[in-house]
Parts: structure tokens; C-alpha cells; sequence
């Protein structure tokens, strides 16, 4: 199918993401929001889209504050402004709204991948009923993350490096296919961390938004479809991946369902199976349209 990629006009907040668009020839069936992962932009789920497209959906990408298009200068890479994490997770919020308004009549679904993940765990706690569905691509639970992220003494991206020794980048971790590992490093809006104030704020949010009280908030009847690789370090190998199912389900959530691929590492999408992983992501997303009901 043919399928088109356009950027829509920003929305009324002091720094709003940019968005992308994908979109094909036909009536749309769904809205599918894609929430990008740290050191990465949006552009990079441009194949992703194209799967999507073909299934009937229209798909929206933003740039979070202080990632791709949002920032102005390399100065500015990482960092997520005066707003913090909140900020980011209200622009998160405003493309949701801005999705249902284009779209009233169709059915909005929302995939995070890594930190993007962690916007949409925050988002599960204060809006779900503003979504039909949520993804969660190479998470983990976050306040278990910051207990390691708060030794300043421990250069965390190393550490999961080396997992995979004898490496041949700093970013082996991402994927077994060392032709995405090599994408990833020859581009100029990819492989940076955030700033420590930005790092500090999301782990405080995510010990926040982890709690039972929080995941409490979230409505019972949200599908929700975790996965990840069993050999990524993020989720250590799985387990804090399966942690934060089971934590959803704890809290009442009826439809969790929970894919670890064998040996698949951080980028399940960009993995040596990706075709796999999107064909089952992509049936995930035709499963929460209402004709599938």
C-alpha cells in the first residue's frame, strides 16, 4: 500500500513535540501513537509505521523534549527543559487529545518503546480512559531501574554492554543485527543519555507512578500487551519485565498479555526477528479494533 508521511502543526504548549504522520490512500480503521525511546527520535519507527499503515491504521510519532526535531542545537540533546519529565508526559497527554479530536470516531492505541515506555506506565496512571490499548516495547519497572541508576559511580549503558562481550560498539545491547547497531551510531540525533536533572526527574516519577496506589488508578478493562527480548538488560533479561506484568494484573487489569523473544536484546523492532515482533505487534493492534471485538 502506499502510505505518506507528513509532520502536523504544533499544538499549543511552550516546547509541543514534533509530530510525524503516516497515513495511506484509505479510511483509516485506528490511531496508533507512538511514544520514542531516550537517545532516538521518532523518525527511526518509520518502518513500523509503514506495517501499520498497511493494517488500516494512522500513525503518529512524536519527538520528546530534548530528542529529534524539539531541540535546536546538540546542546540541547537530552535535556528535558524547565518542565521536566512532567512536561514531557503532558505532551504525551496533549497528542493523545489532539489524536482523539483529528479522529473522534476511531479507536486510539499508544506503544512506547524504553523510555518511551516509562511515559506511557505515567500515562496508564492518569488518563487510560483516553486510550483502547497500550504497548509497552523494552520496559521495565522503573523504580527497581533507579535503585541502579542512583549510584553516580556506575555508568549504567556500560554496564549492560557488557553483557554482550566481546562488544564491537558501545551499543551491541541494542540488537543482534550489527547493521541497526551501526544506523544507530552514525546518527547524529541518536546515542546520547539525558541530562542528570532530566535522569533524576523520570526516576522519581517512575518510583511514583510504580506504586500500587498509582497502578490502582488504571481502568480494569485496558488491554494491555507487554514484550520484550529475554536477553535485554533494561528489564534484566526479563525479569523486571514480568515483574511489571504481574504488577499490572495485581492491580485488576484483566487483558495483559506478555511476549519475551528468545536472545532478542533492547530494540526488539530493529532485532534479526523484527519480523516477528511486528507482525505480532501489528496483530496485537488489529485485535483492539472493534470489528475484531
Amino acid at each position: 500500500m502506499h502510505y505518506s508521511h507528513t509532520t502536523l502543526p504544533t499544538t499549543p504548549t511552550d516546547q509541543i513535540p514534533f509530530i510525524h504522520q503516516w497515513s495511506g490512500e484509505g479510511k483509516p480503521r485506528g490511531v496508533l501513537v507512538i511514544a520514542h525511546g531516550m537517545g532516538e527520535h521518532a523518525l527511526r519507527y518509520a518502518p513500523l509505521a509503514q506495517a501499520l499503515v498497511d493494517a488500516g491504521f494512522v500513525v503518529w510519532a512524536n519527538d520528546h523534549r530534548g530528542h529529534g526535531k524539539t531541540v535546536q542545537s546538540q546542546s540541547q540533546l537530552g535535556d528535558y527543559g524547565q518542565a521536566g519529565w512532567a512536561g514531557l508526559v503532558d505532551d504525551q497527554l496533549a497528542v493523545i487529545a489532539l489524536a482523539r479530536k483529528t479522529y473522534p470516531n476511531l479507536p486510539v492505541l499508544l506503544m512506547g518503546h524504553s523510555m518511551g515506555s516509562f511515559v506511557v506506565q505515567h500515562v496508564l496512571t492518569k488518563a487510560s480512559d483516553q486510550i483502547d490499548g497500550a504497548a509497552l516495547s523494552g520496559s521495565t519497572a522503573v523504580d527497581v531501574m533507579a535503585q541502579f541508576a542512583s549510584d553516580p559511580s556506575v555508568d549504567t549503558f556500560a554496564l549492560m554492554n557488557e553483557a554482550f562481550a566481546p562488544t564491537r560498539t558501545d551499543f551491541d545491547w541494542l540488537s543482534r543485527d550489527a547493521a541497526e547497531v551501526d544506523k544507530y551510531v552514525a546518527d547524529p540525533l541518536c546515542g546520547f543519555t539525558v541530562t542528570d536533572a532530566s535522569s533524576a526527574d523520570l526516576m522519581a516519577a517512575g518510583v511514583a507512578f510504580s506504586t500500587s496506589e498509582a497502578t490502582a488508578k488504571i481502568r480494569k478493562d485496558l488491554p494491555l500487551y507487554i514484550f520484550s527480548g529475554d536477553k535485554d538488560p533494561v528489564g534484566l533479561n526479563g525479569e523486571l519485565v514480568t515483574l511489571l506484568a504481574n504488577r499490572y494484573r495485581e492491580a485488576g487489569v484483566s487483558d495483559v498479555a506478555l511476549t519475551l523473544y528468545p536472545e532478542g536484546r533492547h530494540e526488539v523492532f530493529n532485532e534479526t526477528n523484527r519480523a516477528e515482533v511486528v507482525a505480532d505487534f501489528v496483530n496485537w493492534a488489529e485485535q483492539q479494533l472493534p470489528e475484531a471485538k
